[in-house]
């Protein structure tokens, strides 16, 4: 058995760790590390505790960590009705002159993790990533990697993404950034502009939530069957209101608010994706909130 409680309690931050945002863009911390500061890495950890995991999930994270460093892999934590996921994300804005690519990835976790892909490393990719999900600890076979290019033309920063599979590639989404505090009214045009929800009957409000008032990015994605929203350098507490409204673990949630100041120091990310009842009812179909490996 591997103790991730204990893990996730040993992440202690140190001076020199870098505060960067699920793109890898530095932010200046709200308020100073306390004495007993906690990486973000230790709310991954303690998800993989309230997921039950066994260390098969350790042996691939450290794989990770060897080959592309410490801090330079984002991480996603995804709970939804069909489940627990994570997703590891891989950042070089050199694109075409990127340090390492798919296919290095691909060879660090093949002992652990098999896949039959063959991603073209020539693309000019800024990013890409991998899910991994209970069942790939069990064996079966790593079946999709998710490519995202840049999107110029946009009036917005912007991306879009690509999923590989074995019947090659499709598009998956689009995505849009948007600053929270001066553009609120075409985060508003954006959102409306879909054909997955009833606009005339949807509040705002059932999206943007107040909760998250003072948010510095807003993004919102454009996906095949829904849309997604995220929530860009927010708080700790503000990331709790997330955790209970998406209604994740209450064991995730525990730790959170008993390690809320060791915690505090980090900015967080967080999103969700939705669908709507024709009477314009909102229902969450998936979380994620992200950090640091």
């Amino acid at each position: 058995m591997m103790d991730w409680d204990a893990k996730a309690r040993a992440q202690f931050s140190r001076p020199a760790d870098p505060a960067l945002d699920f793109c890898l863009w530095p932010y200046e911390p709200p308020v100073p590390p306390a004495d007993d500061a906690l990486r973000s890495a230790a709310l991954l950890y303690k998800s993989f505790d309230v997921a039950g995991l066994g260390p098969q999930m350790g042996v691939l994270t450290d794989a990770i960590r060897d080959k592309w460093g410490r801090f330079a892999t984002v991480w996603g934590a995804k709970w939804s009705d069909a489940g627990p996921s994570w997703e590891f994300y891989f950042y070089d804005y050199a694109r075409a002159d990127r340090r390492l690519g798919m296919n290095d990835l691909l060879g660090a976790i093949a002992p652990y993790l098999p896949c039959a892909l063959q991603p073209d490393d020539s693309l000019p990719y800024f990013m890409f990533s991998i899910e991994i999900t209970p069942a790939n600890l069990q064996g079966a076979p790593l079946d999709q990697i998710d490519i995202y290019m840049g999107n110029p033309g946009s009036t917005v920063s912007s991306g879009i993404c690509y999923g590989l599979s074995e019947a090659g590639l499709e598009m998956r989404n689009f995505y849009f950034f948007f600053n929270a505090l001066r553009e609120g009214q075409a985060i508003r045009d954006k959102l409306t502009e879909s054909v997955h929800l009833p606009i005339a009957k949807v509040s705002p409000n059932d999206l943007l939530w107040p909760e998250m008032a003072g948010v510095e990015t807003i993004v919102v994605a454009n996906k095949q069957r829904r849309d997604g929203l995220y929530f860009s350098r927010i708080r700790a507490a503000q990331l709790g209101h997330f955790l209970r409204k998406l209604k994740f673990p209450e064991g995730l949630q525990d730790f959170l608010a008993e390690n809320h100041d060791a915690l505090d120091h980090h900015l967080y990310d967080a999103g969700w994706d939705f669908e709507s009842d024709a009477d314009g009812t909102i229902h969450p179909t998936k979380g994620s909130f992200y950090g640091l490996l």
